[in-house]
Order: structure tokens, then sequence, then C-alpha cells
């Protein structure tokens, strides 16, 4: 028994021990280098996961260009096609966001189990001259925290089944689907009165989106990214309604009713000014 606990002890610590490169702040040519070599060059993708802000504004790029190498190749692919003018840092956060948010990549479970894991590891630390006694005290703990990681790991199973729901009753990725304008505001009304803020804002920018798509302002298709309707639009009320949604969406923020009522309003003055016919 004893064995067994530090042999548990032994894998936990080399598994925490392994630690990522260091975090850096980039210019926005550095990321667009980067971006464009790491498809080819193991160095500038290594370096490019470990990139966590462009131009100041914080990106998740080491959890999108995390998979297969297939799935390595696609995402770096949208990063490149996402990418805007050098200094682009809104554009880089949008496309890695867009990327997390989208149906093959689901962040709530590796997310929390490595969390948890890398806890654990740090716990679980036995001094030197332990006895049997010390081992099975060591034991009763792992089994203690790997019950409560089954209830971290349900836990965001649940609401990752709840975000897909939400995800399919809005439509395509930003919503838009056969449902009229009309329809979909009077939903995210609903929503909101009803405290599903996160929910309403979906909706609240699916309505808007349809809007601008009916009048031909833009043409909104299942995989339009929110970075792709900001550089269509070149409106300042859009690139603040999409940052309050994308903090809330995408960053997982608890949502408010201020949240709500912010980007309700932003997004109606992104269809007045763009000609949408609010």
């Amino acid at each position: 028994m004893k064995r067994f606990a530090v042999g548990l002890l032994a894998a936990c610590a080399l598994a925490a021990s392994a630690a990522p490169a260091a975090a850096e702040s980039v210019d926005g040519a550095t990321y667009q280098r980067l971006v464009a070599a790491a498809a080819s060059d193991p160095a500038a993708l290594a370096r490019l996961r470990a990139v966590t802000a462009v131009e100041g504004r914080p990106v998740e790029l080491r959890r999108v260009l995390t998979g297969s190498p297939q799935r390595v190749a696609a995402r770096l692919r949208a990063l490149r096609a996402g990418a805007g003018g050098a200094g682009d840092g809104v554009a880089a956060r949008r496309s890695a966001a867009a990327i997390l948010a989208g149906p093959d990549y689901h962040p709530g479970h590796a997310g929390i189990l490595g969390r948890a894991l890398s806890w654990l590891a740090r716990q679980l630390r036995i001094p030197a001259g332990a006895d049997g006694v010390l081992g099975l005290i060591v034991l009763g703990g792992v089994v203690a925290a790997a019950a409560a990681l089954a209830v971290l790991v349900l836990s965001s199973a649940r609401r990752v089944r709840r975000r897909e729901r939400l995800h399919a009753r809005a439509g395509g990725a930003l919503g838009v689907g056969s449902a009229s304008a009309e329809e979909l505001e009077g939903r995210a009304a609903a929503a909101e009165a009803a405290g599903r803020f996160e929910e309403a804002m979906r909706l609240q920018l699916a309505a808007a989106l349809t809007r601008l798509d009916v009048a031909g302002t833009i043409r909104v298709r299942r995989d339009t990214t929110l970075g792709q309707v900001a550089r269509s639009l070149r409106s300042q009320e859009f690139d603040a309604a999409a940052d309050r949604f994308a903090g809330v969406v995408y960053g997982r923020r608890p949502p408010t009713a201020v949240d709500a009522a912010e980007l309700r309003e932003r997004l109606a003055a992104t269809v007045e000014e763009t000609g949408g016919g609010w």
C-alpha cells in the first residue's frame, strides 16, 4: 500500500513539473509573422502557443492550438484568415475566441480537468520517512480528491450541454438561422425579462445580424465570425458590442442585466448607422 501511494505521488509530481513555455506579449506584426510561419516552423508554433496578449489585448492561443496536427493546422488557417492589419490585437482575440466557441472545441472538459489534476499534484506531498499509516492517509486524500474531481467534471459537462442547447436554439455560430429579426427580438426580450442574460445577448446579436443581412449590408453565413462582421462594418458601435458579447459568451464572464441592455443599445445603433432598418 505504501509503495502504491508513493508511486502515485511520484507520477503526480512528474506531471506537475512539466511547465509550459513562458508567456509572451507581442505586437501585431510579430503575431502575424508567427501565424504565417507556424504551419511549417515548430519553433514559431511553440512561440505562438506562448503568446498571451497581442497589442496589449489578451488572447488564448495555447488553448486554441491544442489538439491533433490536423486540428492545429485548421485553426492556424482560421487565424491567418482572421488576421487584420498590423497591430490588430482585436482581430487576434476575436479569431481565437471564435475558434474556442466552435462546435469542435469544448474547453470546459479539459480546462477544469487539467486545473483540478494540477491542484491535486500540488497537494500530494509525502515527507521523507513516511510510514504505512501516512501512506494510507495520502491514499484517502487521493480518493477524496478524485470524488471532488468527478463532481467538478459532471458540473462542467452540464454547463457545456446547456451552452450547446443555447447554441442550437439560436441557430449558427452567431445565431443567424431561418427565424426573422422580429421573432429573434421577441425571444431576446423574453429571455432578458426572465434573467437569462446570455441567451438574450445571443438572440440580440442574431436579430441585428439578420436585419443587416436582409438589408444587404453584410452577408452572414453559418461560419461567419465576429471579426469578419466587424471588418465588414467598420463600426465603433459594433466593435463595442462585439467586445461585450465576446467577453460574456466566449470569455465565460457571468452576464448581467447591464450587459444585455448595453449590447441591445449598441446593436440598435449599429443597425441604424449602417442602414439595416431597425
